[in-house]
C-alpha cells in the first residue's frame, strides 16, 4: 500500500486569516491573525459581534481561538471574532517575540534591563504599541470584518501583556469594554540608569497609575478580569519578586474603587507558565457572557424557585 502524501492546504486552519501590517513609528511589522466567529449549535448568532484582541499571539492565539469557538458553539460564550497580534519576524521558536514584547508592552522611559542568564531586554515602547493598536490594527480589522460592535471590544494580556492592559486602562480606557490582566506584571523592571524609575521589589506602580486617575476617568460598563497561579509568589521562583498575586489583588481593589466590575481568580497548583490555559477560559467566561445570560442575582433567584 502506498502511503498517503501530505498536501499543502490554504491557510493554517479553517476560518483563520493572517495579514501583515507595519504601523508607522513602531519599528517592526506585526502579524495579525483573525478567527471569524462560529455560529452556536442552537439559537441565532445574528447581529453585531464582540471582538477579542489578544496580545502575545505568538504564544496564546490558538488557545484563545479554541476556547472561544468551543464555548460559543455550545452557548456558554457570546460569539466573538478573535484577533491575534503577533510579529512578522517570529519564526516559531519564540526567539523574536520573547525580546520584542518587553519593548512594546511596558511604559516608558525607554531603557535596557539586564536579566542575568536570560539576557538583556529593551523596555519602554508602550505608547507606540498602543498607537499602532488603536490607529492601525483595530481600524484595519474592523474595516475588514463586517459586523463588529466597537462597544464590545475585549483586550487579553498575560504577564507583560497584563502590564500593557493596565496601561491601556489608564491611558485610553474607553478603547475596550473588557480587559483581562492574567498573571499581570504590575511592576516596572528597572536598571539603575539615567532616566529610569527607582527599582523596588514588587512595587505596584501600575496600581498607583489607576489609583491616581480622577473620578469618572473610567467609563461606565468597563469590566476587568484578573488572575494568577497560586504558585507565582513561591519563594525562590523566578517570579517571586514581582508580587503577581498581591499586586493583582491591589489592582482589583483600585479598579473597583473606580466603579469597574471585576473578578479575580487564583488557580491552585499553577505556576506563571502553566496557568495560561485555565486563565484564558475563565477570562472569556467573564468578559463574553452569552447575550441572553441573566445577571448573577437573577440566575440565583431562578435557581431558588
Amino acid at each position: 500500500m502506498t502511503a498517503a502524501e501530505l498536501i499543502p492546504a490554504p491557510g493554517a486552519a479553517p476560518g483563520i486569516e493572517s495579514f501583515l501590517i507595519e504601523p508607522p513609528g513602531l519599528g517592526t511589522a506585526l502579524r495579525i491573525s483573525i478567527a471569524r466567529r462560529v455560529k452556536p449549535a442552537t439559537g441565532q448568532s445574528d447581529g453585531a459581534s464582540a471582538v477579542v484582541y489578544v496580545t502575545d499571539a505568538d504564544y496564546f492565539f490558538g488557545t484563545v481561538v479554541d476556547a472561544a469557538r468551543v464555548g460559543s458553539f455550545g452557548g456558554d460564550l457570546a460569539p466573538a471574532v478573535i484577533v491575534g497580534i503577533g510579529y512578522a519576524e517570529e519564526q516559531g521558536d519564540l526567539a523574536f517575540v520573547s525580546t520584542r514584547r518587553f519593548l512594546d508592552f511596558y511604559r516608558g522611559p525607554r531603557r535596557s534591563f539586564a536579566a542575568g542568564a536570560y539576557g538583556s531586554f529593551e523596555f519602554g515602547g508602550a505608547d507606540a504599541f498602543l498607537a499602532a493598536l488603536r490607529d492601525h490594527v483595530i481600524a484595519g480589522v474592523e474595516r475588514h470584518v463586517p459586523g463588529i460592535d466597537p462597544a464590545r471590544r475585549v483586550l487579553l494580556g498575560t504577564s507583560a501583556g497584563g502590564h500593557f492592559a493596565a496601561y491601556v486602562l489608564a491611558q485610553d480606557p474607553g478603547l475596550f469594554q473588557g480587559y483581562a490582566l492574567m498573571s499581570p506584571m504590575l511592576v516596572d523592571p528597572q536598571s539603575p540608569i539615567d532616566g529610569g524609575l527607582a527599582p523596588a521589589v514588587g512595587d505596584p506602580v501600575m496600581v498607583r497609575l489607576i489609583e491616581e486617575l480622577p473620578d469618572g476617568a473610567l467609563p461606565p460598563g468597563v469590566r476587568a478580569f484578573l488572575s494568577a497561579g497560586a504558585l507565582e509568589e513561591d519563594p525562590g521562583t523566578m517570579f517571586a519578586d514581582f508580587a503577581i498575586i498581591s499586586n493583582a489583588l491591589k489592582m482589583r481593589a483600585a479598579l473597583a474603587r473606580h466603579g469597574v466590575e471585576t473578578r479575580f481568580t487564583q488557580f491552585p497548583g499553577e505556576t506563571h507558565g502553566s496557568v495560561a490555559g485555565a486563565a484564558i477560559t475563565r477570562a472569556l467566561q467573564f468578559l463574553l457572557p452569552p447575550v441572553d445570560a441573566k445577571p448573577d442575582w437573577q440566575a440565583a433567584l431562578a435557581a431558588s424557585e
